[in-house]
């Protein structure tokens, strides 16, 4: 662990089982998904029906699933890439002191870099940024401080594995509205008869429901499809 991420997780850890009311409130901010996922597509639905123009509105929501997707499979693709970096309540080199009511178990075995949160939260906000300044910059702030602060406390990331997770994110959505053969694809899609029907707002639904599950029910889903064909011999 570097002198960056050890000096900021120890000067947050010293606070750490001073109050039982606080690390309780931070537990439950860091693992309800309204208060994380749910006011960030709030916001989003929010700006996208400020659009006037409806084929716009499609054009943003395109955007925003093209952005997304990338960037958290960009994220994944890492995880399981990059060597396996113990979360803080997992290594034993530091003297992390665990905060009340959080479970040990959490997250044991999966990668700390880069944080998922930070890649889809600061994916999301960048792209509420190009549809709307102000409700952009409140999204980064509160992805920053209200979904991305509390897991480092937490000793759920170091504050590197969200730098990183920020950066794709921020990145991916930048490049999605700037990438000409995205842009073209983009308007395919837009035009098309499929974005003209009712299922398209029906599927949107469904991506921004998952974005505020935190894509839990889907990779309940997969794992019970996994479990499945494997016991019936497929794989």
């Amino acid at each position: 662990m570097n002198d960056f991420d050890t000096s900021i997780i120890l000067f947050l850890n010293q606070y750490s089982q001073v109050s039982t009311v606080f690390d309780k409130f931070v537990v439950m901010l860091s693992s309800n998904h309204l208060l994380k996922g749910g006011v960030i597509t709030a916001l989003l639905w929010y700006c996208l029906f400020n659009v006037k123009d409806d084929s716009l509105r499609k054009i943003a929501f395109i955007f925003t699933i093209f952005s997304t997707v990338i960037a958290m499979s960009i994220t994944r693709l890492l995880a399981y890439m990059l060597p396996l970096r113990l979360r803080p309540i997992h290594e034993t080199s530091i003297d992390f002191i665990l905060p009340y009511d959080l479970d040990t178990k959490i997250l044991d075995g999966w990668n700390s870099m880069p944080s998922d949160h930070a890649t889809l939260f600061f994916t999301l906000s960048m792209c509420l940024y190009f549809l709307s300044k102000k409700i952009g910059i409140f999204a980064f702030l509160y992805t920053l401080f209200f979904i991305c602060l509390p897991r480092v406390y937490l000793g759920l990331h170091y504050p590197s594995d969200i730098f990183v997770g920020a950066i794709i994110g921020i990145l991916v959505a930048y490049l999605s509205v700037s990438l000409p053969f995205l842009i073209f694809i983009n308007k395919k899609i837009s035009d098309s008869s499929f974005c003209k029907s009712s299922i398209f707002y029906t599927i949107s639904y469904l991506f921004t429901y998952q974005i505020a599950d935190m894509f839990d029910s889907s990779r309940e889903l997969f794992k019970a499809a996994h479990l499945f064909f494997k016991s019936v011999g497929l794989y």
